[in-house]
């Protein structure tokens, strides 16, 4: 028989205070579209042909190739809100995380693509609008978008320090052919290759 009077009971397990947060506090986190920082530069492989794109640093820190790139909001302790806008057939080119990805398909429609390591095959899916997918930390994945600039892929990144870009070796050789480099701080730079 079950002590339905047990279960009601058990509330006081469920229960908590709020935490201190005063409108002020609150006002801090807010991150008004026409006020997101965004840049065109943000990672490496925006010099290369078919990788250009807008990046909208909404909440957390993140990840960028370039350190004075901040976001609206940066008090987020395990992930990172980033908002993408690309031409039609660009997006990020190959690279990985420390963490896992999530990209949900806010507009348009992107092609999300990805190398399986076990066997160094290239795979891809169509996000359709309000699709999401989790790729997985340490996955060479990259997308595009299909539709245009009338498209926008969130990126959620997990993790407290996400840890720098690493990008596919195929990356590295077409950016450094055209004088893409790193300086000493990790923060992209293009020199003249010769």
């Amino acid at each position: 028989m079950i002590d339905g009077r047990k279960y009601l009971d058990n509330w006081d397990q469920h229960v908590a205070r709020s935490a201190a947060c005063s409108p002020t506090q609150m006002q801090a986190r807010i991150a008004r579209f026409g006020n997101i920082p965004s840049s065109s530069r943000a990672f490496a492989d925006t010099y290369l042909p078919g990788h250009r794109r807008d990046l909208f640093s909404v909440i957390g820190l993140g990840v960028s190739d370039d350190p004075d790139f901040k976001p609206a909001v940066p008090f987020a302790d395990n992930f990172h809100v980033d908002y993408i806008v690309a031409p039609a057939g660009c997006g990020a080119a190959l690279h990985c995380h420390d963490s896992e990805e999530v990209f949900i398909a806010s507009a348009g429609r992107w092609e999300v693509y990805w190398v399986d390591g076990a066997d160094d095959r290239h795979h891809s899916i169509t996000l359709d609008p309000r699709d999401t997918i989790s790729v997985p930390p340490h996955v060479m994945r990259g997308f595009r978008s299909l539709d245009g600039e009338t498209g926008l892929l969130i990126s959620i990144l997990g993790g407290r320090n996400p840890g720098h870009v690493k990008w596919d070796r195929s990356v590295a050789e077409k950016a450094r052919d055209i004088g893409v480099g790193f300086d000493d701080n990790g923060s992209a730079v293009k020199v003249d290759p010769a």
